[in-house]
């Protein structure tokens, strides 16, 4: 895969291009970077044009000084201005987590620029009656972690916490080290979308949702009432748990398919 960046939103993203086709945009979720669709991209054999980018302040990415924080609006745009720039839409958008809070605002606010979208684990724990205790007992963890053991720390505690402890050995070293500012810009951002069941009902385009068998249930409850509240989605199980395109590549790689 050829590395090359483009300017959006004021910042220099970076990202990689493989294979032909049909057009795939993939956004990664808060604590990985575009590595982690290293073995969904592969597992799709080079059957579509696969672009995978590292959001601002991760990877290869610029990001402004300082940088405190970000919105899913602030990175939608960025992503939008990505896909203007390649002149390849209308896209397939695949995010994970907080990526794909980030795909659903393309899908609201810049609809001619995608033809549908893969959302894998989404981070809408809102949608589940169990979800604010969730998301409570998550930022507990990682502020302990933090305030015991620093900011690496507090990575690794959020990482385990979402995906167990075999999170960071699916991931390996390389792509489990993250800098600690992208991190923490991101903890806050899902809440930072405005929208809500009324919004998500305006989405037109086809989604498909993709839970792992093995995730917490608030996720895969939060997945299941996203679904019913969008006008055209379908949800599809792949054996694995929170880091569902690390663990099952292949059948996240089927998913992505079958919505082509």
């Amino acid at each position: 895969m050829a590395l090359v960046t483009v300017e959006a939103g004021g910042v220099e993203l970076a990202m990689e291009e493989s294979g032909t086709g049909a057009d795939v945009v993939f956004v990664h979720g808060t604590a990985t970077a575009r590595s982690v669709w290293r073995e969904t991209i592969a597992a799709l054999g080079g059957d579509v044009h696969a672009i995978a980018y590292d959001r601002r302040a991760y990877g290869d990415s610029g990001a402004p000084e300082p940088y405190g924080g970000t919105t899913v609006g602030e990175q939608a745009d960025d992503l939008a201005e990505l896909i203007e720039s390649l002149d390849t839409s209308p896209v397939l958008l695949v995010g994970h987590e907080l990526g794909a809070l980030v795909c659903l605002d393309v899908l609201l606010r810049h609809r001619g620029l995608t033809r549908g979208a893969v959302l894998v684990e989404p981070s809408m724990l809102w949608l589940s009656p169990a979800g604010p205790d969730a998301l409570s007992a998550l930022r507990e963890v990682v502020e302990k972690a933090a305030y015991e053991r620093g900011a690496d720390a507090a990575v690794t505690a959020f990482l385990e916490a979402v995906d167990g402890p075999r999170a960071l050995g699916r991931l390996g070293p390389e792509r489990a080290s993250v800098p600690p500012r992208a991190f923490a810009a991101d903890l806050a951002a899902a809440a930072s979308w405005p929208a809500g069941r009324r919004e998500l009902a305006r989405i037109d385009a086809p989604v498909t949702v993709v839970s792992g068998t093995s995730t917490s249930p608030v996720r895969r409850d939060a997945a299941a009432t996203l679904v019913r509240l969008l006008p055209d989605a379908r949800h599809v199980d792949v054996a694995a748990g929170h880091l569902a395109h690390v663990e099952d590549p292949a059948g996240v790689a089927a998913a992505i398919a079958s919505a082509l």
